[in-house]
């Protein structure tokens, strides 16, 4: 029996079954709308003045350098400078023009754990879910993974399941074939199998008429819902075959995940993720990337993380062209906080509480920089209504998320609305 026959069968029962939705089906008003979200966490604390916004080795006001490479290493990419660095110029030179930048923002906090959670929830409060987590609690709650995460924040408290899948396996093929003893990876087809296709097919049978007996001798609604969406669940694992289609054919387009150099694991997150929301069984997705906490070495270790990271987000949108699906996406990178202006003693820099995020989308205007710091990477206050430097507001992720739930669709949703975001003014980033 497949999903239609089932779905019949219970509307001539006058049973309820939970729709599992196409992607896309994220019950929003907004026609434009993304239909997927990506949130990738690079976790640890980045240093935006090495990222997206410079400020190069001359001595400041207070007589430091904030930087160790010289001002005319400063590029821009339209209207977004950067240190010409790593793999930065390939980076904003490729997305600029749906990149917008957010520079100078409060984070309100130094800490790891509360830093990230603010990053990627826009609250400090313990226990926030991530925004991923109430986009698929709030959009696609039926989709047997509509929220799959990596690391980073990840929080859901109790809203919805969250799915970790990691690279594209044998362990992810055991979940998607539960009938395989293990996978060949040599030879797929020659994996052994506990029970041969004639007998599986008896053992899907007997399962089916049990559960439609079960279903139409009982009389309590909440049982029948109950045993609808164990069914419904259980055909979503069934559908996760269609992921290892979507994983081979993207896998053929894109090649080689090596190219990607040290970017290769978010590719291998990226890969499975979008060929879950290409099955139609995922709403959003947490990607996470390490190494940021750079107390020593500062240059060396966060230049190779910013490498790994930009790399990885390449990797994503290549993968994203190579499923047809790139216009389809909202990407939001950030990241716990941002690092001091200073060198400790170990040439490394510790915990600042400034920071910056980038949105990389098509359904935004792009090839923009909002808010700013000053020569001493302070932020700037700035006008929250025009966006220009300048007034008595003070940028945060609350505002960043407050927009974002907006612009999803979601603001007025029950559930998102228990967990309200205080942050003074309001923004419009569209």
């Amino acid at each position: 029996m497949d999903r239609r026959d089932f779905v019949k069968l219970c509307s001539l029962a006058g049973l309820g079954v939970v729709s599992l939705g196409a992607p896309g089906t994220i019950g929003s008003a907004r026609a434009a709308a993304p239909k997927f979200w990506v949130f990738v966490n690079a976790n640890g604390g980045w240093d935006p003045t090495m990222l997206c916004d410079p400020k190069g080795n001359e001595k400041n006001a207070q007589g430091f350098n904030v930087n160790n490479y010289a001002p005319d290493a400063i590029l821009t990419a339209g209207a977004i400078s950067f240190p010409d660095i790593g793999n930065n110029k390939a980076f904003f030179e490729r997305f600029k023009d749906i990149c917008t930048v957010l520079n100078g923002i409060d984070c309100e906090t130094n800490g790891h754990d509360s830093g990230i959670r603010n990053a990627m929830s826009g609250r400090l409060n313990i226990n926030t879910p991530a925004l991923p987590a109430l986009l698929a609690a709030a959009l696609n709650p039926a989709l047997p993974m509509s929220f799959i995460t990596n690391g980073g924040y990840d929080e859901t408290d109790g809203n919805i399941a969250s799915t970790r899948l990691g690279g594209a396996d044998g362990a992810l093929k055991l979940l998607i074939h539960p009938n395989l003893i293990y996978v060949d990876d040599n030879n797929f087809d020659a994996s052994p199998r506990y029970l041969d296709e004639s007998s599986l097919d008896l053992v899907k049978k007997a399962r089916e008429d049990r559960l439609m007996a079960l279903q139409t001798a009982q009389q309590l609604p909440r049982q029948r819902h109950a045993m609808s969406m164990l069914y419904t669940a259980r055909i979503g694992m069934s559908d996760m075959k269609k992921i290892q289609e979507e994983l081979d054919v993207i896998r053929t387009q894109v090649g080689d995940f090596s190219k990607y150099g040290s970017g290769q694991n978010l590719a291998r997150q990226a890969h499975v993720a979008l060929a879950a929301y290409k099955a139609g069984l995922t709403q959003s997705v947490n990607l996470s990337v390490g190494g940021f906490d750079t107390h020593s070495q500062h240059d060396t270790n966060q230049q190779n993380a910013l490498d790994a990271l930009r790399s990885g987000v390449m990797a994503l949108f290549d993968i994203a062209e190579a499923a047809g699906c790139a216009d389809e996406m909202f990407v939001v990178v950030g990241s716990d906080f941002g690092r001091t202006p200073k060198y400790n003693e170990g040439n490394g820099k510790d915990h600042w509480s400034v920071g910056s995020m980038l949105l990389l989308s098509p359904h935004i205007k792009g090839n923009r920089v909002i808010g700013a710091t000053d020569e001493a990477f302070a932020y700037e206050k700035l006008d929250l209504d025009s966006l220009e430097v300048g007034g008595s507001g003070v940028l945060k992720n609350g505002h960043v998320h407050k927009w974002l739930r907006g612009f999803a669709g979601i603001a007025d949703h029950p559930l998102v609305r228990r967990y309200p975001i205080s942050v003074k003014g309001e923004i419009d980033l569209a």
